[in-house]
């Protein structure tokens, strides 16, 4: 059985900010956007930033 691999764009990945912000899950998350949990997981995982000056641009 093939795996393809489908990148998350800028799209989805503004999808998962606010959604992260309305309180779903990533398992809904990821159902939502046809995606697996593991790949959410992955895309918060590695883009999670604070920034300390600018509290309101903290990312996901």
């Amino acid at each position: 059985m093939e795996r393809t691999y489908s990148p998350i764009d800028l799209n989805e990945r503004r999808k998962i900010a606010r959604w992260r912000m309305a309180g779903l899950t990533v398992g809904i998350t990821a159902e939502k956007l046809g995606q697996h949990r593991s790949t959410i997981f992955r895309e918060l995982k590695r883009n999670m930033f604070v920034d300390k000056v600018v509290p309101d641009l903290n990312g996901y």
